[in-house]
């Protein structure tokens, strides 16, 4: 996996934008509420969550699995997860698409800004191939978890596949160098590498936390490792494309 597109000299930060290698497994198409095409060979599975599944070869087959159903609905997710299986030895296919209208987002986590293991916010995880273990992160610090942007109970996907994440807006990533800072909004926090420590600080005064529109705290991360955020979470959406009545 690589990162291109619109890196700023001083920032280092760049929009994600996905180069494909030679001999691609995925492929992902449209600007927004994406789809994203996997290749299967004989025996390949795609775990993924329900109702995600757009199209696939009539020889691929779903199956469900509900392992680890409490830690999953803890993170934001389906209690169940569905498994495409290519179940002959000819080249197959699945198509997926978010459950929103939403971006696709792919990560491998055997790459050197991700180290193995990836934190996102509940809700983030969309599917995976390879070795990918699902798991639940439990944040214990209250202050952290109440005004940091990813609560109690984050998704913690291991292992050396590639996953992909389904967001709204549009995804912003840096790679932080040892030591290196960086202050987000909290409300922008997408994922990072489980090796970027995560803090808080101050939006500002008492003025500025009350009238700023920041909020009160803004979330802290230090590296080394991949930090991404999203320009409009799907809260943000629905408030924008569906406003509520003012009495």
């Amino acid at each position: 996996m690589r990162f291109v597109g619109g890196e700023g000299p001083l920032t280092g930060w760049s929009k994600f934008e996905v180069q494909y290698p030679d001999d691609p497994k995925y492929h992902i198409t449209g600007a927004d509420s994406q789809v994203l095409t996997v290749n299967m060979a004989g025996g390949d599975k795609v775990l993924t969550e329900p109702g995600t599944m757009m199209f696939m070869s009539d020889y691929v087959k779903g199956s469900t699995q509900c392992g680890g159903c409490l830690q999953r609905c803890c993170a934001g997710e389906s209690c169940c997860t569905m498994v495409m299986e290519n179940t002959q030895q000819t080249m197959g296919f699945v198509g997926l698409t978010p459950n929103f209208p939403g971006k696709v987002i792919p990560v491998d986590l055997a790459s050197d800004a991700v180290s193995g293991t990836l934190l996102c916010k509940a809700g983030a995880y969309m599917a995976h191939f390879g070795e990918v273990e699902i798991e639940t992160d439990f944040d214990c610090n209250p202050f952290r978890a109440c005004c940091g942007g990813a609560g109690f109970v984050r998704q913690q996907l291991a292992g050396t596949g590639t996953v992909f994440l389904n967001s709204t807006g549009t995804i912003m990533q840096k790679t932080l160098a040892e030591g290196e800072k960086i202050v987000v909004d909290t409300n922008a926090v997408l994922a990072w590498a489980d090796g970027v420590d995560m803090d808080l600080q101050s939006a500002g005064g008492c003025c500025g936390c009350a009238l700023g529109g920041e909020g009160v705290f803004n979330t802290v991360f230090t590296g080394p490792g991949l930090v991404m955020v999203s320009s409009m979470t799907l809260d943000q959406y629905r408030v924008a494309v569906a406003p509520e009545p003012r009495g």
